[in-house]
């Protein structure tokens, strides 16, 4: 199955592109967030696709797209808070497309932190995997994720992170997760930040999150 190209808007009405695959009879449906923009980060990021292999496999819906100021996605790069207006512009996206599936959000790195500053607002929402997400505020970079205390709305919410990352400080996510109502960390041995060699364990891991958090009575 080939990926379709679509555009929507921003919530603040910028238009952005992306890509999406949707099974036939799509079981849920996903966002995914990429890593960093100033730092080589796209929709085509390998990891992305290779959860969005994942993913379909299982027949869940997967949107991928540019943040802003990325590819054909119009607007300037900011440190992750204008992209929160896109990510929240992609999950309109999907419930326009398919209201009747249950919808997560998921992203790497500098898309981690913006998945989990949307979800911490969105209680629609089903879930939220952040994958080595930026925990850190760093100035100009990224503004880290928010305090655990303000997430604490009950959502699943799954940290993975892997033991070698040299970028995410593996200890700052443990710790950030554990002040964080719902959430569950996750640590991959032999992982760094590029999850080089691991993605068939970070695939599984965040799908069986998925699932579990779609049908939690299983």
């Amino acid at each position: 199955m080939s990926p379709t190209s679509v555009s929507f808007k921003s919530l603040d009405e910028l238009s952005l592109e992306g890509e999406l695959d949707l099974p036939e009879e799509a079981v849920a449906s996903v966002v995914l967030c990429h890593p960093h923009p100033k730092m080589g980060g796209t929709m085509t990021a390998p990891l992305l696709l290779a959860l969005r292999d994942e993913l379909t496999r299982r027949r869940w819906g997967v949107l991928r797209f540019n943040f802003r100021g990325i590819g054909g996605s119009e607007g300037e790069s900011s440190a992750g808070e204008l992209e929160t207006e896109d990510a929240a512009g992609a999950l309109d996206l999907m419930r326009e497309r398919r209201p009747d599936l249950p919808l997560a959000i998921a992203g790497w790195s500098f898309g981690g932190a913006v998945a989990v500053r949307v979800a911490a607002h969105d209680e629609a929402l089903t879930a939220c995997a952040a994958i080595a997400p930026a925990v850190r505020a760093k100035p100009g970079v990224t503004g880290g994720l928010p305090a655990p205390e303000s997430v604490g709305t009950g959502r699943p919410l799954l940290v993975v992170c892997g033991a070698n990352d040299r970028v995410v400080d593996p200890a700052d996510c443990r710790s950030w997760a554990g002040g964080v109502e719902a959430a569950s960390y996750v640590e991959i041995s032999g992982a760094n930040h590029f999850f080089w060699a691991r993605y068939s364990t970070l695939c599984r891991t965040v799908g069986d999150f998925l699932e579990s958090a779609r049908s939690p009575q299983r």
